[in-house]
């Protein structure tokens, strides 16, 4: 028998030594448990994966929204209409992640790229949307039709 430390006996009878102490000095080496408060970097690293997944989430129902409620729009129309889209989308996922539209470029036809800043409880990151559309004419009046959208989180930009 074990004796001055911590024993269970196995399921073969013998006794065995408990991982209490190793669990004890695992935790004091800086493993962290479930309810320790997490770093300022762990934390920062938690809501950019979190805003990540979001804007991953958005591109797919924003690519939906637009191919079934905005079919042939002018092509114009398209920045404010997906900066809106955005934003009102971002508001009905996740309350705390708050987004403020910040430019909107649409110099070359058939391509819009918008920049949102957010923020979070903790962080603030900023967004970009970019949109590239099938035009049916030469102008900017012209009927326009989603082709691809990526919503992408800005590493560099990235505060807590």
């Amino acid at each position: 028998m074990i004796t001055g430390e911590d024993s269970a006996v196995g399921a073969d009878g013998r006794h065995r030594k408990c991982f209490r102490r190793e669990f004890r000095k695992a935790s004091v080496e800086g493993y962290s448990s479930m309810t320790d408060q997490l770093t300022g970097r762990e934390d920062t690293q938690r809501i950019l994966d979190y805003v990540e997944s979001v804007a991953k989430e958005s591109r797919k129902a924003l690519t939906l929204e637009f191919n079934q409620k905005h079919k042939g729009i002018p092509f114009n129309a398209t920045p404010k209409l997906l900066s809106d889209s955005l934003l009102a989308w971002f508001l009905r996922r996740d309350k705390n992640l708050k987004l403020k539209a910040e430019a909107a470029d649409s110099s070359r036809l058939g391509e819009v790229r918008t920049s949102f800043i957010g923020e979070s409880k903790k962080a603030r990151f900023k967004l970009h949307a970019d949109a590239v559309f099938t035009l049916t004419g030469a102008t900017a009046e012209s009927p326009s039709y989603l082709k691809e959208l990526n919503v992408t989180v800005d590493k560099r930009a990235f505060t807590n």
